[in-house]
């Protein structure tokens, strides 16, 4: 009897434990201020407020960290290599373009355009980091969304989508020019915008409050992905 109710109590706690303030193993995604309007914005940045995720592996040089990221890159169809140094071999850029979750689970079909930036400069160790040239798009419309020659993200027949918002927008409202008993013209009136109604995808309140926490866990379990992706490749692949 001791041991059930021990056991309940464990699960309890560890549910506790996670909470709406849980975050990935290497990315998390954070509200910070935007210095330029004073509001609230959402970033993915690594855990710890780090700007690099680091990848150890002992006894390596950057020659072969570097090729062995290349190969890894080149292995995977979608990724593309968007920056390389084959002479110094101290950094590389790649990119993928992959769906984060549809409308079902997300509240809106997320897309990535994501930019991963790796470091091989320094002997034993990756310094592995997300772009902030990364964007991710949004649509309810089912837009199918490619990258056009010039690198823009474009959608089929013009569907209409949206960069992502990780912070609802605050209050606001919209005028009309048409009212009951307002004259010829109609007296202007206006209604309340209900953001939180809009834009059910995003993961924080105009105050930086977590209000989608599923939402969170799915970027940041997407964007680990990354990581989790690579070191597999390279643990298995740089003995």
């Amino acid at each position: 009897m001791m041991k059930n109710i021990r056991a309940a109590l464990l699960f309890i706690f560890m549910l506790l434990s996670i909470g709406t303030n849980a975050q990935g193993i290497y990315f998390q995604v954070k509200p910070q201020i935007d210095e330029s309007t004073g509001g609230y914005i959402g970033r993915v940045q690594p855990v710890d407020d780090v700007q690099y995720v680091k990848l150890a592996y002992p006894g390596k040089t950057k020659e072969q960290l570097y090729d062995a990221v290349v190969n890894y890159v080149k292995s995977h169809r979608g990724l593309k290599l968007d920056y390389t140094n084959d002479v110094k071999k101290t950094f590389l850029a790649y990119r993928d373009f992959a769906t984060i979750g549809d409308k079902t689970k997300c509240g809106a079909d997320l897309i990535s355009l994501t930019y991963i930036g790796v470091v091989t400069d320094l002997k034993d160790t990756l310094l592995v980091s997300y772009s902030i040239a990364s964007r991710i798009f949004a649509t309810i419309f089912d837009a199918k969304l490619t990258i056009s020659p010039g690198n823009d993200v474009v959608s089929e027949n013009d569907v209409p989508f949206n960069e992502y918002k990780f912070v609802q927008p605050g209050a606001g409202r919209t005028q009309s020019s048409i009212s009951p008993n307002g004259g010829l013209l109609g007296a202007a009136t206006s209604r309340k915008i209900n953001y939180k109604l809009a834009y059910p995808e995003s993961v924080f309140d105009p105050n930086g409050k977590i209000v989608n926490p599923g939402n969170k866990k799915i970027i940041e379990d997407f964007f680990d992905g990354y990581i989790v992706d690579l070191k597999n490749y390279l643990d298995k692949n740089l003995k």
